[in-house]
């Protein structure tokens, strides 16, 4: 019984993109007796491997919403230990949705290394194919090993598939500074090896110089960071569009990068864990009063991301929700992975850390401040801490439930002070039930 902890298990299981036993898409699950020996087959495996970015676990609802339910910008309101737990930054061992990151990131990273073990033996596709198809395996590769270093630091770095359990399983912690290692230089080479452009619901060579931007700053690699972030601003297929709140009205708007793809058919749970009762949701969550008093007067993303229900549609009436993700008939938001702003904010933190012109880094976040119906910053913000500073607060409203601000906090060096938090909170504890059936793995401080 144990094994079923793993999270490297049977190929057959690992390639299947059915998150549920009564998925029945045919186009995103595949037999393990043809799997990725065609064509066809890498295809399918491929979309396996986009939808285990869609788990419940990952982009689905958990790492979009952990992070500000952990920091300050949510409340735990629901009835879920699990949540609960994580809202009071007092995470245990056996927390069974820490144990669903885990596991949910390493299924996907287990059929990427499939992916990338399988295409060169497949005759039948092109060398187009082969390079693209490659490309977006590394891609999905980074991220899921981008997701887990944020949340446990040194996580077992495996670049071969596994299809069974054994020995091969049972692999140790990898220091941090290794797996961001790999994470580099998969999306370096994905970066050489995928298309421009847009194209939906896939990785891009622009979606992955936006998510090394990412990685390059929080590894405090500041001038790649700066330098992968102006490539995406640089270019004209982007744009922020006029209305914040557009970019969730409309999908794969201007500002997308990369956004995953959800539907009547494959839904996510984001809106029903944020709306009240009475308007068809759980209510699991609500914005915290200290979000709603970080928005300046006239900030638009305030009445765009947070929505109040009166008396008879929740239990404490008035109370907030979360109105991001609103398509709570279907459940078909999509989730916006990398978008244009974060390339502006990236590119102003990256900037203050490298002590250029106060100018030039009030200059990228008025992009995003104007945007939002805002004036410029004051030109008396200068200092290094100042500007920063302004960063941290730009990213807090702009990005609210979108899975960033613990890790914002953390990096700044400010989650100790801003959250009361003790030093071995920063890092989440490795699950006890991965520990119980991989001796090797170690656990984190305090734990």
């Amino acid at each position: 019984m144990k094994n079923k902890y793993l999270a490297w298990l049977a190929a057959a299981a690992l390639l299947a993109g059915c998150d549920s036993p009564l998925e029945v898409d045919p186009t995103a699950s595949i037999d393990s007796e043809t799997a990725l020996a065609t064509p066809r087959g890498i295809e399918l495996g491929l979309n396996g491997a986009y939808r285990s970015l869609q788990s419940g676990s990952l982009y689905g609802l958990e790492d979009m919403v952990f992070p500000d339910l952990y920091a300050d910008n949510l409340d735990f309101s629901g009835t879920f230990q699990t949540h609960r737990e994580v809202g009071l930054r007092n995470l245990s061992t056996s927390n069974g949705a820490v144990l669903g990151i885990w596991q949910a990131a390493y299924v996907g990273i287990n059929r990427t290394n499939n992916l990338l073990e399988a295409i060169d033996n497949v005759t039948a596709l092109t060398a187009a194919q082969r390079s693209q198809y490659r490309g977006e395996a590394l891609f999905i590769r980074a991220l899921n090993y981008a997701i887990l270093t944020r949340y446990f630091s040194d996580v077992p770095l495996v670049t071969t598939a596994s299809r069974g359990v054994g020995p091969q399983s049972l692999v140790s912690r990898t220091p941090r500074a290794d797996v961001y290692t790999q994470i580099q230089t998969d999306l370096e080479e994905a970066a050489m090896l995928l298309p421009a452009g847009r194209v939906q619901g896939r990785a891009t060579q622009d979606a992955a110089n936006a998510l090394l931007a990412r990685v390059y700053l929080e590894d405090g690699e500041y001038a790649l960071a700066r330098d992968k972030a102006t490539l995406l601003i640089n270019n004209t297929t982007y744009s922020l569009p006029a209305t914040f709140r557009d970019i969730f009205t409309v999908k794969n708007s201007s500002e997308s990068i990369f956004e995953l793809q959800f539907s009547v058919n494959n839904a996510n749970s984001q809106s029903f864990w944020f709306y009240p009762q009475a308007l068809g949701g759980r209510w699991g969550f609500t914005p915290s009063v200290n979000l709603l008093n970080a928005f300046e007067a006239g900030d638009e993303r305030r009445d765009a991301s947070i929505l109040t229900a009166g008396a008879g549609n929740c239990p404490v009436a008035p109370c907030r929700y979360g109105n991001k993700y609103f398509r709570i008939a279907n459940g078909d938001d999509n989730v916006i992975a990398l978008r244009l702003a974060e390339m502006y904010l990236i590119r102003a933190e990256a900037n203050a850390q490298l002590n250029a012109p106060a100018a030039t880094v009030r200059a990228d976040i008025d992009v995003v401040r104007n945007r939002a119906g805002l004036a410029n910053l004051a030109v008396t913000v200068t200092s290094q801490t100042d500007l920063l500073t302004a960063v941290l607060q730009e990213r807090r409203v702009e990005f609210a439930f979108e899975g960033h601000r613990f890790f914002d906090l953390r990096r700044l060096g400010r989650a100790e002070t801003v959250l009361t938090l003790a030093p071995e909170r920063l890092l989440w504890p490795i699950p006890q039930a991965e520990r119980d059936v991989n001796a090797n793995l170690t656990q984190n401080n305090g734990y």
